[in-house]
C-alpha cells in the first residue's frame, strides 16, 4: 500500500541531493523573476543558494526557542510537524521571497491544528 501512496511520491526524496537541487532551484526561480539582464554578479545583490541555508538554520533555532518557550508546552509531535512544514516549505520557495518569521509562526499554527493540541489566536 505504502509503496504505491502518495506521501511516498510526494513527501520522501532519494537524497540530500536532491533536496539541495530544489532549494536552489527555489532560489534561482526568484532571482530570474527580477533579473532580466546579466546573470554573473547576481549573488552581490541577491543571497546564494549557501547563504539561505543559513537563514533557514537559524530561524530553525528559533522556531525550536518558540515552541519550547510556548505556554502550556507543546508535545514533541507539535514541534516536530511544526519543523517538516518549515523545512519543507523553503524546499520550493525562497527565504527572499517569504520571511521565515512569519512562517515560523504559521507552520507551529498548523502543526497544531493538524496535531489536535488546541491553541487560540489569543496564546500566540
Amino acid at each position: 500500500m505504502f509503496s504505491t501512496s502518495t506521501q511516498l511520491k510526494h513527501w520522501l526524496y532519494g537524497s540530500e541531493e536532491e533536496l539541495n537541487q530544489l532549494r536552489t532551484e527555489a532560489n534561482q526561480r526568484f532571482i530570474r523573476h527580477r533579473v532580466t539582464d546579466d546573470l554573473d554578479d547576481v549573488y552581490d545583490k541577491y543571497l546564494s543558494p549557501a547563504e539561505e541555508a543559513v537563514h533557514t538554520k537559524h530561524y530553525e533555532s528559533i522556531l525550536r526557542d518558540f515552541c519550547r518557550k510556548f505556554s502550556p508546552p507543546m508535545p514533541k509531535s507539535v514541534v516536530g510537524t511544526a519543523f517538516q512544514y518549515f523545512k519543507r516549505f523553503y524546499l520550493n520557495n525562497s527565504v527572499m521571497d517569504f520571511h521565515p518569521k512569519h512562517i515560523i509562526v504559521t507552520c507551529v499554527y498548523l502543526a497544531a491544528k493538524v496535531e489536535e493540541f488546541n491553541v487560540s489566536m489569543q496564546q500566540f
